[in-house]
């Protein structure tokens, strides 16, 4: 998961800043995975052995269907410190723009980049996706890697969107912050559900059929969508398994950093959550259609 949009302040309708939620996990994603740079899930497939290998699957799975040929373009929306935009870069040769919200992961990601040899295909700009700052039609595609859910308005990001895509250009998100549907919940579901928001500083939850109603609205063709719930549970019950573990080990972490503890509230709630079939884990695809 990694830092999106927000409002232009930063903050969520609590007024806790997602920047700063995901400055206090800097650390822990540079120690506990140094090679892909992320706390994303992985996806496990039948020969999947490992989270690593787990995390390599997730972002094939992202890009499936692009054409990510050398001078292409792609905007990581949502980057965090680089992870998926120097996967992308090291991979396929693609040149990669990554937009964050979280300024201090500016300067990470950019060393991060040049230290893996990619300095020259990636830019890492800070800025807010709600307001891309970019012209219209400058982009193959645009990625979201468990960011989406930071948008506070999903169609008017949309619409953002479509309008930085090149027509052809496709819209591909990964995502794990989504109900699987709407209707009444038990009290157990709510307080699930209370959890993640406030924990992951989330504007409300969206159930995946208005999402792709949504997605329909902003003008995206050719939308398709893939239930990946299954292949996103080992690694989630990995991810709640290993932030217990961590605080056990070390509980003095929940008083020094704050943001490791809304994390691991967050990540326990959600792994309960997706496993019960109150959370959904979706693949998206759209295209901005190429005028006749």
């Amino acid at each position: 998961m990694g830092p999106g949009g927000t409002p232009s302040s930063g903050r969520t309708e609590a007024g806790r800043s997602v920047s700063d939620l995901y400055a206090g996990l800097t650390e822990l994603v540079l120690t506990k995975n140094p090679e892909h740079l992320s706390i994303h899930r992985g996806l496990w497939g039948p020969d999947t052995r490992t989270n690593a290998e787990g995390l390599d699957r997730a972002n094939r799975t992202l890009v499936q269907g692009c054409r990510l040929d050398p001078g292409r373009h792609v905007l990581d929306a949502g980057c965090g410190v680089g992870g998926t935009a120097i996967f992308l870069a090291e991979t396929y040769g693609v040149k990669v723009t990554g937009l964050t919200i979280c300024e201090p992961h500016v300067a990470v990601a950019t060393q991060k980049a040049h230290e893996r040899g990619v300095g020259h295909l990636v830019e890492f700009r800070h800025g807010d996706f709600m307001d891309l700052p970019f012209p219209d039609a400058g982009f193959d595609a645009v990625l979201n890697h468990e960011s989406f859910c930071y948008a506070i308005d999903k169609p008017a990001y949309l619409r953002g969107v479509y309008r930085v895509l090149k027509p052809g250009g496709r819209w591909q998100v990964l995502e794990a912050e989504m109900l699987k549907e709407n209707g009444p919940r038990s009290e157990r579901q709510a307080a699930l559900v209370a959890a993640v928001e406030r924990n992951w500083r989330l504007p409300s939850m969206e159930s995946w059929p208005d999402v792709f109603a949504m997605v329909e609205e902003a003008g995206f063709t050719a939308i398709e969508e893939q239930d990946l719930t299954s292949e996103a549970l080992p690694s989630t019950d990995l991810i709640r398994r290993g932030f217990l573990s961590v605080s056990l080990l070390n509980p003095q972490i929940r008083e020094t950093n704050p943001a490791f503890l809304e994390f691991m509230d967050a990540s326990v709630a959600y792994a309960d959550g997706l496993s019960e079939g109150l959370f959904t884990y979706r693949f998206i695809s759209a295209i901005r259609p190429i005028p006749r």
